[in-house]
Parts: C-alpha cells; sequence; structure tokens
C-alpha cells in the first residue's frame, strides 16, 4: 500500500476515509512536502476538486517497467485526476501547477470525478467571504432568497485545463415580469475577489455573462389561513413580502395559478405592495370577495377583518379565483329495501356522495356518517329518500349559521303532509359527532339551533314493504304524541298527528301507515315522560318485535 496525500481540508469526508497525512491548500507547495514526508516508492495524490469514485480501492501496483515515471488516472471526463507519483522523480513547478505532467503513464481506470461547483447564499459581503473561506471548490454559486433558481440544473464545470474560465467570474440573466438583468445568479472564482459594493448591489464590474435565464422571482407564499393565529404564524415566517391566504373551505379553480408578481426593482408598484389584495369566490350563485387574499406584510389586518373574510382596504381584483368547497354527502342505511337503488341514483346526481351501513342506532348512525366527514357541515340522506332532481347540494351556510340544524322538507307518499319527516339534513359536523343520545329525536340532540328549510328535498318513500311502513309511521307518531321534539308548535304537531292516522288507507301499504300511527300515537302518548321507553323508538330489533305483535 502505498502513501495517500489529500490536497484539500481535513475537514473533508475524504480525507477522514483517507486517512491522509497531509494537508494544505497550497498545491505546489503541498506536493513537494508530500514528496518528502512519502516513505513508499510511490505515493497517491489527490486533489481538493476532486471527488473518489466509491468503488475505486488505490490496490493499483505499478509493473516493472513503469517504476519511474508517474501514473495518472481517469478523471471520468479528462486526465486531470489522482496521480500515483514516484517518490524519486522531480517535476517542475509549473507542472506540478498547470496539473499536466510530461511524461506520464495514464492508466484506463476512472478513479475519480469534479466536484460538482458549491452553492452559498450571498446576500451579504459576510456571506461571501464566508464562501470564499469555506467552499471545498474553487469556484462555488453565488444565490439569493430573493431568487428562484429551481429550474436552472447547477451541472456547469470548467476542466481544469480551461484556467481562463475557472478564473473568471459568470453572471446569468434573472428575469422578473418580463424585465431581465445580470443581477441574479453567479458563479465566483476564487481567483477573482469581488469587493463590498458589488455584492450588496448584485453587479459584478468584471464578469462573463451568460446569455441565459438561470433565476426569476419567486411566487409570493402560499398559506392556509382560517384563523387569525393562523394569519400571524404567515405574517412572521412568510419568505416572501406578501403572502397569499388562502381558507380551506374553498377550492382554487384550475386557471388560477398564483402567479401574480409585483416587481420590487423599481418604485412603479410601491402602492400594491403595500397593499392587501383579494379576489372573487363563487359562492351561492355570487362573486364574493370573501376567498383568496393576497396579503402584504407592510399593511397588516384586524382580528374581526380576518375572522368576517371582509377587508376595509384592499384593492379588488375582478378575476374568479376560487369557489366554495361543497359540505360532504353522506347517504345512511341499514336494511331499507331499496337503499342500493337509491344510493346509486344519488351517486348520479352527488358522486361526491359517501355511504354509512348497517350501524345499529340512529344516533350512532349520524355520529358514524359525521366522522366519516371532512366539511364543517354535512348533508344527511336518508336510504328511503327519493331527492328532486333539481336539489342543490352545493348550498354554503354563512358563519354564524353554521352550528345550526338544518331541515329541508319532504313529501309524504301516503297521505301528501309536507314537512321535515324524511327531509334532506345540513348538521354541523363536529356537534354532530359528540350529540346528547338520551334524547329520544335526534335532531334536537345535536344543538337548540333548528332552522327548517321551506323547499321540498325529496320524497320519503317509506312504503317499501309492510314492516317498513309500520316502522316509519310508529316512530313519528310517537314523537309527535309525546310532544320530544322541541320547540314544536302544539296545533300543527296535533294536525299532522290526526292526518297520520286517519289519511292515506288506498295507498300502497297504507293500512300498515295507519295502524303504525295509531299505534305509535298511544306508546308516545303512554311514555311521554318516560325517557328510556321513548329512546326505544331508535331501536329497529325493538321495533321488529312490537310489529311481529300485531302482525
Amino acid at each position: 500500500m502505498f502513501d495517500i496525500f489529500y490536497i484539500g481540508n481535513k475537514e473533508d469526508k475524504q480525507f477522514k476515509r483517507l486517512k491522509a497525512q497531509f494537508f494544505t491548500l497550497k498545491t505546489a507547495e503541498n506536493f513537494e512536502h508530500a514528496q518528502t514526508k512519502s516513505i513508499t516508492k510511490f505515493f497517491w495524490c489527490i486533489w481538493s476538486d476532486l471527488l473518489i469514485l466509491e468503488d475505486f480501492k488505490f490496490d493499483y501496483v505499478p509493473d516493472d517497467y513503469s517504476q519511474d515515471i508517474p501514473h495518472v488516472f481517469r478523471n471520468t471526463t479528462d486526465w486531470y485526476g489522482i496521480w500515483l507519483y514516484p517518490k524519486k522523480l522531480t517535476s517542475s513547478q509549473k507542472e506540478i501547477e498547470h496539473r499536466f505532467l510530461v511524461s506520464v503513464k495514464q492508466v484506463e481506470i476512472d478513479a475519480s470525478c469534479y466536484r460538482v461547483y458549491e452553492k452559498f447564499v450571498v446576500e451579504t459581503y459576510d456571506d461571501y467571504l464566508y464562501a470564499m473561506e469555506n467552499s471545498k471548490t474553487e469556484m462555488f454559486w453565488a444565490t439569493s432568497k430573493k431568487i428562484d433558481t429551481s429550474n436552472f440544473p447547477f451541472t456547469l464545470f470548467y476542466p481544469y485545463n480551461e484556467i481562463y474560465e475557472r478564473k473568471e467570474n459568470h453572471v446569468w440573466l434573472h428575469d422578473i415580469c418580463g424585465e431581465q438583468k445580470y443581477d441574479g445568479l453567479f458563479l465566483l472564482s476564487k481567483y477573482k475577489p469581488v469587493t463590498k459594493n458589488e455584492i450588496e448591489y448584485r453587479h459584478l464590474v468584471s464578469r462573463k455573462e451568460h446569455n441565459e435565464v438561470a433565476s426569476t422571482h419567486f411566487n409570493y407564499d402560499v398559506y392556509i389561513i382560517d384563523t387569525y393565529e393562523q394569519y400571524e404564524d404567515a405574517l412572521r415566517n412568510s419568505k416572501t413580502e406578501m403572502f397569499y391566504g388562502v381558507p380551506s373551505n374553498i377550492n382554487i379553480l384550475p386557471d388560477y395559478k398564483f402567479d401574480l408578481y409585483y416587481n420590487d426593482r423599481t418604485n412603479e408598484f410601491e402602492y400594491e405592495r403595500s397593499s392587501n389584495h383579494s379576489f372573487k369566490n363563487l359562492c351561492n350563485g355570487e362573486e364574493l370577495e370573501n376567498g383568496i387574499f393576497l396579503f402584504s406584510k407592510k399593511k397588516p389586518v384586524t382580528q374581526k377583518e380576518l375572522e368576517h373574510r371582509h377587508l376595509v382596504h384592499k384593492n379588488s381584483h375582478d378575476i374568479i379565483a376560487s369557489k366554495h368547497k361543497p359540505y360532504d354527502v353522506v347517504f345512511m342505511s341499514y336494511d331499507e329495501v331499496k337503499a342500493d337503488e337509491n344510493y346509486d341514483k344519488l351517486l348520479k346526481q352527488v358522486p361526491r356522495a359517501k355511504r354509512v351501513h348497517g350501524v345499529k342506532g340512529i344516533h350512532q348512525t349520524h355520529m358514524a356518517a359525521a366522522s366519516l366527514c371532512e366539511t364543517e357541515m354535512i348533508w344527511i340522506i336518508d336510504a328511503d329518500a327519493q331527492l328532486m332532481d333539481n336539489f342543490n347540494f352545493d348550498l354554503y351556510i354563512d358563519k354564524w349559521d353554521r352550528e345550526t340544524v338544518h331541515v329541508w322538507r319532504s313529501k309524504n307518499p301516503i297521505n301528501n303532509l309536507v314537512y321535515g319527516y324524511g327531509g334532506v339534513k345540513l348538521l354541523p359536523r363536529e356537534l354532530t359527532i359528540n350529540m346528547d343520545i338520551s334524547k329520544p329525536d335526534m335532531t334536537t340532540s345535536i344543538t337548540e339551533r333548528f332552522k327548517a328549510v321551506p323547499v321540498i328535498s325529496n320524497i320519503t318513500a317509506f312504503n317499501v314493504d309492510e314492516f317498513s311502513t309500520w316502522k316509519s309511521a310508529f316512530r313519528e307518531c310517537c314523537k309527535l304524541s309525546s310532544k320530544v321534539i322541541d320547540r314544536q308548535k302544539s296545533k300543527e304537531t296535533e294536525e299532522r298527528l290526526d292526518i297520520w292516522c286517519t289519511v292515506g288507507a288506498d295507498k300502497l301499504f297504507g293500512e300498515y301507515a295507519l295502524a303504525g300511527a295509531q299505534a305509535g300515537r298511544v306508546y308516545g302518548y303512554k311514555n311521554k315522560d318516560n325517557v328510556e321507553e321513548l329512546k326505544k323508538i331508535n331501536d329497529f330489533d325493538w321495533l321488529k318485535e312490537q310489529f311481529e305483535k300485531y302482525y
């Protein structure tokens, strides 16, 4: 094994791997010292701008006919690679400095490759001096936090024999909104120091210009912002002087690219850069300014402005950038005869609809549906619902109404009653997950806030067989007669109860509807003050037992 001398920095990983005996950055002096210190017939010489290939083992031994000449190993692209040099041979300082020996043996073995030039963020002159001192390569890239070089390959390398290029500073074009200048990306040479003013003004006096756009401005940062705490976090941490705030309850339209940028090279756009901006959001058929905002760090907004999605002072852009995100839709089924058929119809109308099936208990089914969703409000459709073709599942609820249970009207196919029984519901997700399961009526278990929407959403086609018809009528009339539904109007409730119990005998399974209604009315009157007995109406197995007592 021959001695190995590494002409580089002792902190380099290669140095540690090879356990080199000597190091310095002065190439010619280093070589002379290595030759003096070596105690083997040959010694390996590794230059600091080279990387040793992983599979090179330093186990090469010169043959008897080449004991007095240097061996140069291939550097993948040229012959300025690793040397195996005879200790007794003397070469001129010029040969060493130019890494070009007059008489050599070229060994056809790939032993090394050039290092990729290191990259440093250079904003200040101190940054530049740090890079000059610490770069392991004789040239290094000087980038900036203000430029985007993500599309530039950084593959350029000047071989050792291209001395002029290696001792020159290089600049590339930087593009901002179509304006191009050589003040973006630099490739700096350690052989050609620059001044403080050149760095701070990003203008190199002596340079080689490359007519290629290597950098552009960074697009403004984009943050999901629903709360004032999130806004303050973006205000502190955004790397750009302006940043987008996007609420989580909107969808960005495909044509909107977040590519608006105000040139910071000129004072022409100082007003725009110091202002907040709003973009239009489609919501309930209207174009509102409650969607995407472009915030300026120079113009902070108040908590009230953010929470109400209304900025007092802003520049309004006539660009539709977003649309409110539709609420999740859940179809709930247990063992209903036409559940699969109705769900397939729902998917054609609302392809995003989900399904909860086979969960025992009305409250538990709704809680399972809410847990399946991600939006703050959720649509609920019962398995026996035949939806109106024009029902709108894109409705968006104002902030002050998002803790309210919304119930649309439904038409009863037996007695033609039109009210909330069996209608589509829009429920607050979190409150539904945490509802009070001790109450017999599910909708009033979620919140005290209730809104009846005077629009027909569906026909509640519960009359598909004897038991389904009887069960549905029994449950509803038990709730009507026991008055468990909060805030119901007594006269209206009695009228509905009478109609349930007397109208519709001629309709499909009408006699079972009347029988179930009458039995439910009796059970409700009897147990109006007994919550535990009333809760049984949500147990379908118990209902089946009651049905079988009659039939």
